[in-house]
């Protein structure tokens, strides 16, 4: 004898919930905490080899500072990020943070390779 099966869909609406619900509390958080992480390290790190570079730093032992100061700066504004209860306050600083220091990195850049500082 056969067994007999439900049409009921119940499992997969519980199902979906259960997954937009993760999505929503834990795989967000954790992607936008990586790329705001992320970028805010990179205008970070640039940002410091051209103050270094430009204080008369050699480019390498620059380079090596800021990305031994990389590691920590990550870490922090990650947890810092992906713990805040306040996320468009703090994903804005990490966002905006990175723009404006990637900005000042470029033309501290060109800056420099011009002449100019």
């Amino acid at each position: 004898m056969m067994p007999e099966f439900s049409s009921d869909l119940s499992f997969s609406k519980v199902s979906m919930t259960s997954i937009r619900s993760f999505s929503r509390l834990y795989l967000t958080p954790l992607l936008t905490a990586f790329a705001g992480g992320y970028l805010f390290t990179w205008g970070f790190v640039s940002l410091v080899i051209v103050v270094l570079s430009a204080g008369g730093s050699d480019f390498h032992a620059a380079e090596q500072t800021a990305l031994l100061l990389a590691v920590p700066v990550f870490l922090v504004l990650f947890l810092w990020l992906f713990i805040s209860r306040r996320t468009l306050l703090t994903h804005v600083m990490a966002f905006g943070g990175a723009a404006l220091m990637s900005a000042l990195a470029l033309w501290g850049q060109s800056a420099l390779i011009s002449g100019g500082i």
